[in-house]
């Protein structure tokens, strides 16, 4: 993945599924600062900020998205 890619949840992770269908990755904080490059390699330790296709921004484990196919 690449920040300003669009992905969507793959892993609700025993949540409840939502309207969060699919939004664009804006940042990723891996190790406590903001993440300046382009690439990531996916860790468990890593959360994504996404813009939500509603407007709405929000932050979720890097290990729940995927890259989308839209």
């Amino acid at each position: 993945m690449h920040i300003g890619d669009i992905v969507e949840i793959v892993d609700w992770k025993g949540s409840k599924p939502d309207d969060r269908k699919h939004g664009k990755l804006l940042r990723i904080d891996g190790r406590h600062r903001w993440s300046q490059k382009k690439d990531l390699s996916l860790s468990g330790e890593s959360i994504a900020e996404v813009m939500w296709q509603d407007g709405h921004i929000g932050w979720v484990a890097t290990n729940r998205l995927q890259k989308s196919s839209i």
